[in-house]
């Protein structure tokens, strides 16, 4: 297995729309009513009661969870991926104490004050399937995303490329990845994106051509290409043609 950091991957796409290739398979989005206002309601208790006193000015490292800078931390991913970090991870003194019930009403509560429309019951086992975007639907990602890519390399030297790539998936901190997401990476399906790798990757002897492998780093958009400043390289195995 091959970690490597602070290198710099340009990435050039066979798509333009492959930033939103993962949002195509999800069946709605946040714009699509997918909360009720008796759940909003709910959720505003636990708002005012417990999470109002951090991020309303109580604690600087607590971001504001309202406006444009909240959207963006978030959108162009699943809405289990905001729901799966504060179920985990809020409220900050005691992670993962509140009921699940407490934690889905509290993401209508955020829904609603961030301008999405209420409609149906939102439920823990839908969220993997809805959409969180902005107010004018799925768009490319945010520039400094996050994000993890799969796909093969190819080339030489120092014209190493990744090909076959996946469409970028977000993730909330860089952290190493673990045994268990790279045992996903290696059954991830690829994709169709080509990413142009630059750095010392030509010097690292592990690193062939045909290696399927997963890269984590930083999207910077640049008009019609896109840098992404990579976290970490890591070789998954077989799998690619």
């Amino acid at each position: 297995m091959l970690s490597i950091t602070g290198l710099a991957l340009v990435a050039s796409f066979v798509s333009s729309d492959v930033a939103l290739a993962q949002s195509t398979t999800l069946e709605s989005t946040t714009l699509d009513g997918i909360y009720s206002r008796a759940q909003a309601q709910r959720g505003s208790r636990t708002y005012r009661n417990i999470c109002a006193h951090c991020h309303e000015g109580g604690e600087p490292d607590a971001d504001p969870l309202f406006g444009a800078d909240f959207i963006d931390r978030w959108r162009e991913a699943p809405l289990s991926f905001l729901h799966g970090f504060f179920s985990r991870e809020m409220p900050g003194d005691e992670p993962g104490t509140l009921t699940p019930q407490v934690y889905i009403d509290t993401l209508a509560f955020l829904l609603q004050e961030n301008g999405y429309p209420a409609g149906a019951e939102l439920k823990e086992e839908t969220l993997g399937d809805i959409l969180l975007v902005g107010e004018d639907g799925p768009q490319p990602l945010p520039a400094d995303a996050m994000v993890r890519v799969v796909g093969c390399l190819a080339g030489e030297g120092e014209a190493l490329v990744l090909e076959q790539a996946s469409a970028p998936t977000r993730l909330r901190r860089a952290d190493a990845p673990s045994a268990e997401e790279l045992a996903q990476a290696k059954t991830q399906a690829l994709g169709e994106a080509t990413y142009t790798l630059r750095g010392n990757l030509a010097q690292q002897s592990s690193l062939s051509a045909g290696a399927k492998v997963q890269v984590q780093g930083v999207w910077l958009p640049a008009g019609a290409s896109v840098a992404l400043t990579v976290l970490s390289l890591d070789d998954v195995g077989q799998g690619c043609n």
